[in-house]
């Protein structure tokens, strides 16, 4: 279009032809309409002629302007006096090109309208905006100097922008009448002075929904943002904004005036919460408020300055509801400041999707906090997560409740893990650095995620659940010197199966039905001689003799303890303590930290070692115990065979006799005089039928018994 009316404006002006239906502005910086000289030709445009303006051109139109059609090229500018124009077709904006509407008209001049995305109204006059049939705009400008009503549902295909004389000259959608109205914003929000409203003086049937697509910015000391404005206004009143909402010293407020309104107010955000230095909140407010995050991506809440984003006070009831929806990930990022409701009427603030709390920010007042089911919490504050007390990042002074099937993720530094935190949870995550030290036993159902830091056992046991998974990363681990982590699973007959992700992995060609994998963290010894820092107890629920299995133990740098894995070997015991480990054999592989072995004919404990610092004690004999010991049988359950080992401190008289549950005498085993040291004997159940026994040892005057199980 812009090229077209180019070609004929530069046709015009070579030729010098005059146009009886289509007439041109002069090209050389407009005039008045009803001036002879402002037209190419020297003709002044009738209400026969379709009007051009050039984007050379600014043409102001007096009284008795009129024209069929009028188009205005890009840059160039038409602006309306106390009277519109009368255009009796179709008015035309290419893009950058203006009307300054300064009439009482709340329309444009025109029955069509083709206004491009990036055109610009500018409307100056009218104390109403848009028509049943002017209701698309391009950008829309506000520069008035009193009160503005939208006149029909607004669609606003570019900016509206706010730059009224002062800052009580509010734009709303609804005054006086109620009903539902809907602005639609496709590009920025920007107030530079004004009051951007959905609903003025409302009756309670009044809705007033503004949607906005792009970014809000409430730019100056003389702005304002409010769903509503004056003494009683009710309704409902929406504002939704899928960008940000950037405050550089302006107000967010619910209602303006000293006689509160009583509706329903929210803030519907996609994006950024930006409240910069100079900025404020207020709220004369009777009825209920809500900011709802609602992005899709990660958005940010960043309050600078002196003031808290506090809402409400005693003689100021406001019910404050906030919800951080599903699927929305919001950081709060307060530094010093608060996000707080002071109304003895409280409310909630809710997190369905994922919560952030960085540093010392806080959460304060007399909201409910809920953090429910498949929400995330991540924490920053040293105190982590508190129950009740004034430490942390939540301190709401009324209810806080914490889902059990919730996600956590500790993220800060120097933390310890509250009084808050449940101790069942379906995640669980470090990412700290100088990692966590637990101080209570912990059940996660789902993911324990180790990001950054380690997790300190601490003598504690996180166990976790059927379908739970441990996700490490290098360098950052579980540790302790004491507790473990557990899984219990039903893996079947497992191939290549690294349960719950704890790095045992195995292959059987037999049912081990439900397989428990407990995972401890301090080495094992024998000889005076230690393995690394993890070691396994695999207990399959059946079949766990003859098995023929693969067994694949992975390890982390940090684990070494010193040991050079080169020499890396897999090491058994019956029953894990130390000087009780058996040199198996295996092939390692340093490049991806583990050590495989084939032909595993029964699982039991299980750790890696040095070849080169061996943990077997070859020669039991040799190693004095300091006092008598019965160890569980290996393996157990068993089928047919099973071996008993024993330690004895001094010369002894050693009986090991075999009985069933009612006391009865089945078997004698041993019965003879033996030196000081560690033994072990076999024995053979072939003869016997499924079932739970009892072995006991009988050493000068010492009776030592212990439970075995028979699983034909």
């Amino acid at each position: 279009m812009k090229r077209f009316f180019t070609i004929l404006f530069l046709t015009a002006l070579i030729q010098g032809l005059s146009y009886s239906q289509t007439i041109f502005s002069n090209g050389t910086g407009g005039g008045d309409w009803n001036n002879t000289g402002t037209w190419l030709g020297g003709n002044v445009p009738g209400i026969s002629n379709d009007v051009v303006i050039a984007g050379t051109d600014s043409v102001q139109a007096t009284t008795g302007a009129v024209c069929n059609n009028l188009t205005v090229l890009s840059s160039g500018k038409l602006a309306t006096g106390i009277d519109s124009i009368g255009v009796a077709g179709t008015l035309e904006l290419e893009a950058d090109a203006y009307i300054f509407n300064q009439t009482s008209s709340p329309e444009l001049p025109g029955t069509n309208f083709i206004l491009d995305p990036v055109s610009n109204v500018v409307h100056s006059g009218s104390g109403t905006i848009g028509g049943e049939n002017n209701f698309e705009y391009g950008n829309l400008i506000l520069r008035r100097s009193s009160g503005t009503t939208a006149a029909a549902d607004l669609v606003i295909n570019g900016n509206l922008i706010l730059e009224n004389s002062a800052v009580g000259n509010g734009f709303r959608l609804v005054n006086v009448d109620g009903g539902t109205r809907t602005g639609t914003v496709y590009g920025d929000v920007i107030i530079n002075t004004g009051l951007f409203v959905c609903v003025d003086v409302g009756t309670p049937d009044a809705v007033g929904i503004w949607n906005i697509e792009g970014d809000v910015y409430v730019n100056t000391s003389n702005s304002r943002m409010g769903p509503f404005s004056s003494a009683g206004a009710n309704g409902l009143a929406v504002f939704n904004i899928a960008g940000d909402l950037i405050v550089n010293g302006g107000r967010i407020q619910v209602s303006s005036s000293s006689t509160h309104s009583t509706g329903t107010a929210m803030y519907n955000i996609g994006g950024d919460l930006i409240m910069n230095e100079g900025s404020e909140v207020r709220t004369n407010h009777d009825g209920t408020f809500a900011f709802n995050f609602v992005g899709a991506g990660v958005q940010t809440v960043r309050l600078r300055g002196t003031d808290d984003f506090s809402v409400g006070n005693d003689a100021n009831p406001i019910v404050f509801y906030d919800t951080i929806k599903a699927g929305s990930s919001v950081i709060f990022d307060l530094d010093t400041l608060e996000w707080r409701t002071l109304s003895l009427r409280g409310g909630n603030f809710v997190v369905e999707g994922s919560l952030e709390m960085q540093g010392i920010s806080k959460i304060t007042g007399k909201q409910i906090f809920t953090l429910i089911p498949g929400a995330t919490l991540k924490i920053g504050s040293p105190e982590g997560i508190s129950d009740s007390l004034s430490s942390g990042n939540i301190q709401n002074d009324s209810t806080r409740v914490y889902s059990t099937e919730a996600y956590y993720e500790y993220k800060g530094a120097e933390q310890s893990l509250g009084d808050g935190l449940p101790d069942t949870v379906n995640g669980f995550a470090v990412n700290n650095a100088s990692g966590i030290i637990l101080d209570r036993n912990l059940l996660v159902n789902e993911s324990l995620g180790i990001i950054s830091g380690n997790l300190d056992l601490n003598g504690n046991i996180v166990t976790l659940g059927e379908n739970g998974l441990l996700n490490e990363s290098s360098g950052n681990t579980v540790t302790g010197s004491s507790g473990m982590i557990t899984i219990t699973k039903n893996i079947g007959t497992p191939g290549a199966v690294n349960i719950g992700g704890l790095g045992a992995v195995l292959t059987a060609g037999s049912d081990l039905g439900n397989t428990t994998v407990e995972r401890y963290h301090s080495a094992a010894n024998g000889s005076g001689n230690s393995g690394i820092l993890r070691r396994y107890n695999i207990i399959p629920g059946q079949n766990n003799s003859a098995l023929n299995a693969t067994l694949r133990l992975y390890y982390d740098e940090s684990e070494l303890n010193g040991l050079n894995e080169s020499g890396f070997q897999l090491y058994k015991s019956a029953d894990g303590t130390d000087n009780s480990w058996t040199l198996i054999g295996g092939t390692v592989n340093s490049a991806e930290n583990y050590v495989e072995l084939t032909g595993v004919t029964d699982f039991s404990f299980w750790t890696i070692g040095d070849i080169g610092s061996t943990l077997p004690v070859e020669k039991d004999e040799d190693y004095i115990p300091s006092e008598y010991a019965l160890h569980q049988n290996y393996p157990n359950p068993f089928n047919p065979s099973t071996a008993i080992k024993y330690a004895l401190p001094s010369e002894s008289d050693v009986k090991i006799e075999i009985f069933d549950l009612l006391g009865r005498k089945l078997a004698e085993i041993l019965n003879e005089k033996q030196s000081a040291g560690v033994y072990s004997i076999n024995f053979d159940a072939s003869e016997f039928s499924s079932g739970i026994y009892l072995y006991r040892l009988t050493a000068n005057g010492t009776i030592l018994s212990k439970k075995m199980i028979l699983l034909r």
